[in-house]
């Protein structure tokens, strides 16, 4: 048999069993041909959120966050759509100290100067910023906050940054996984 088969194979193998087993909720879960299209260091994530069906992410570039063993600063996001697992564009934080997150509502990427909450529009198969909230600093050192919600700029506040924060701190880290084992991120309640 050759390389190329076994990876078929193999690629096939991972989706039907990420599928049965895996596939414990009621929604569904049509991504795998998606799946099996990724590349050996591409790592993936089913996000159970408010959504008809899961969101898919994707990454190769996983470390360790210390609370989750296979984190990522970066990720592609795909949802189904019109009969198709669509692309609906990539989401980053900046630094390792900012790892990608989850709630049921959003995905969060962040920065020392910026924290982003991503949602998905169902009816026009798009990833928009929902929420945005930045801080520069001028030469002096003074903070100046600015907001972004739902595609309007506004001035913002240390106050409205902190919730946000808040938000983001309080929101779980998504666990990427290479096969089946781990592939469908819950919320967690404490």
């Amino acid at each position: 048999m050759t390389h190329k088969k076994k990876i078929v194979i193999t690629g096939l193998l991972i989706i039907v069993i990420c599928i049965t087993s895996c596939g414990h909720k009621e929604k569904e879960n049509p991504y795998g041909a998606t799946v099996s299209e990724l590349g050996d260091e591409d790592a993936y994530a089913f996000l159970d959120m408010d959504y008809k069906n899961y969101v898919m992410v994707t990454s190769d570039g996983l470390y360790d966050a210390g609370v989750e063993r296979q984190a990522a600063i970066y990720c592609t996001v795909y949802y189904y759509g019109k009969d198709a697992a669509i692309n609906l564009g990539t989401i980053m934080s900046d630094g390792t100290a900012y790892p990608i997150s989850f709630s049921k509502d959003g995905i969060f990427a962040a920065s020392g100067h910026r924290i982003e909450k991503y949602a998905i529009s169902e009816k026009e198969g798009e990833l928009y910023l929902k929420k945005g909230v930045y801080v520069e600093y001028d030469e002096d050192g003074n903070e100046h906050y600015t907001s972004m919600i739902d595609g309007k700029e506004a001035e913002s506040n240390a106050e409205e940054y902190e919730k946000m924060l808040e938000e983001y701190d309080g929101s779980q880290v998504i666990h990427f996984s290479y096969g089946a084992d781990g592939c469908i991120n819950e919320i967690i309640e404490y």
